[in-house]
């Protein structure tokens, strides 16, 4: 593999590249000793330029009529697709993703921002209402400044998320990306937003001290999250200092519950691609599998014929089934969790190949484990594991497994299996999260029609739709008496 050039990243705001005294480095996950990009190490002080700028902008960005934004927002958009081939190779190599993976992340993106730029124009418009009594306007305005705090596992997509709808909104926006995987991001936002007027778009790269000044900022007006639980927490908190707007997305530990009818051969090659994609850390991936009694021995062995097969590697080399952990704390975390489950009793087979054994140990590379005769309270099935094992958890009766299922403090997403859709349907209402799919989970099972997020300590708000546009506007309410 050849080693490329390490990038040099900067802070921007205003069309303006901004250097800093301090640059951190960015790891390849998958060979420590290749360092991808520099990024500039921003400060409260640069946070806090970046938002003042966001604000200046923000004055006349508002008053640009929604089919002008429309417009320069699907042009930032054909940017983004055109970026693809230059800046794929760098997100493989800064967050440990497939070729295949990177590519969908660009290319979902800028689908992101085409969807709610053909919402922008019906839902912004004005309801209106007339009767003898009075007439009535409810107004959609924008917020302001809002501060995009965003994820390193797919962040174009989940940038894109936010970003559209709040630009389409008339907001300005300051995003800081995640220190694990700023650098694809980050170029990406600044060829955006040259096509935008001055100011419009922002990134800001750093420690806590910039999240913590943007959800702080009074100039801020709302926060996007997407990210772990305990930060959101934090976020939240922050934020309440200046009351001001939050959504977030958290973590999720997602239950697949298979129904006793389910065919296994068939739904098990969607079901492991639900569980292992991006070696199973995507927010709604399948986290825990629970499954009848009778079929826990037919699941556990077809599910480790297809695993087998898996190949784990760099994500630059077209063998490569999924990459590596991200950083060296999730690896001993999620290690660490199977060493338990084997030290509790439960059965964990390791499965999977090397794509390279030569470089296995310069990488947080793992390979995959299923894990079987597990305490259903262990903390591999209630926790967010975010890694290449799951559990297999046996049941009795389907109101056993919903409970179960019910059990923790997630509700991201879930899934039931079954070839009776309406029986599937019936448990599926039952389930406590804020998406379901029925004999699906993964990647291709969310649509741009479907409104994403969690309840519980999965977040707070949606993404997506009309629902997440709602996300990014102030409702006002004009009412005109017409005899008083």
């Amino acid at each position: 593999m050849i080693k490329a050039a390490v990038e040099k990243i900067d802070n921007f705001f205003g069309h303006q590249e901004v250097q800093s005294t301090e640059y951190f480095d960015v790891y390849d996950p998958g060979i420590f000793t290749d360092i991808v990009a520099k990024v500039a190490k921003g400060t409260s002080e640069t946070a806090d330029q970046a938002v003042q700028t966001a604000f200046q902008a923000f004055r006349e960005w508002r008053e640009v009529p929604v089919a002008e934004r429309i417009k320069l927002i699907k042009q930032a958009a054909v940017v983004l697709e055109e970026s693809t081939e230059s800046l794929r190779p760098l997100l493989i190599r800064e967050n440990g993703g497939t070729v295949k993976e990177s590519t969908a992340d660009f290319i979902r993106g800028a689908s992101m921002i085409h969807n709610m730029a053909d919402r922008a124009e019906a839902f912004l418009e004005p309801s209106r209402f007339e009767n003898t009594v009075s007439w009535m306007s409810i107004e959609k305005n924008p917020i302001g400044v809002i501060g995009l705090i965003v994820p390193w596992n797919s962040p174009i997509i989940l940038t894109m998320s936010k970003l559209a709808p709040a630009l389409l909104a008339g907001n300005t926006v300051v995003v800081k990306p995640s220190r694990d995987a700023p650098v694809a991001l980050t170029l990406a936002l600044k060829a955006m937003a040259k096509v935008l007027p001055h100011g419009v778009i922002n990134v800001v790269n750093g420690r806590s001290n910039v999240t913590i000044t943007l959800t702080e900022h009074p100039l801020v007006g709302k926060i996007s999250f997407t990210g772990g639980t305990q930060t959101g927490s934090s976020i939240m908190a922050s934020a309440a200092s200046t009351i001001k707007k939050v959504s977030l997305e958290l973590g999720g530990n997602d239950p697949a519950i298979i129904l006793d009818d389910a065919d296994v051969n068939i739904i098990m090659p969607r079901l492991c691609k639900g569980i292992f994609t991006r070696a199973g850390q995507i927010c709604f991936a399948v986290k825990r599998v629970y499954v009848p009694n009778h079929m826990l021995d037919a699941v556990y062995e077809t599910m480790s014929d297809i695993v087998n097969e898996y190949q784990v590697g760099h994500g630059l080399d077209e063998r490569t089934t999924f990459g590596p952990l991200i950083n060296q704390k999730q690896y001993n975390y999620v290690q660490g969790l199977a060493e338990k489950a084997r030290q509790s009793g439960a059965t964990v087979r390791q499965l999977g190949k090397k794509v390279d054994s030569e470089q296995w140990q310069n990488g947080y590379y793992m390979l995959p484990s299923i894990v079987r005769d597990i305490d259903p309270r262990h903390e591999l099935v209630v926790s967010e594991q975010f890694g290449p094992v799951i559990p297999l958890i046996s049941y009795n009766s389907i109101d056993e497994a919903i409970e179960m299922a019910n059990g923790t403090e997630f509700g991201l997403c879930s899934s039931v299996w079954s070839e009776d859709q309406e029986r599937a349907l019936a448990v599926a209402r039952k389930i406590e999260a804020g998406g379901t799919f029925i004999n699906s989970h993964n990647v291709d099972s969310l649509s741009l029609d479907m409104p994403f997020g969690g309840v519980k300590q999965s977040g707070l708000g949606r993404e997506r739709t009309e629902i997440g546009f709602s996300e990014y506007v102030e409702y006002q309410a004009i009412r005109m008496l017409k005899e008083c």
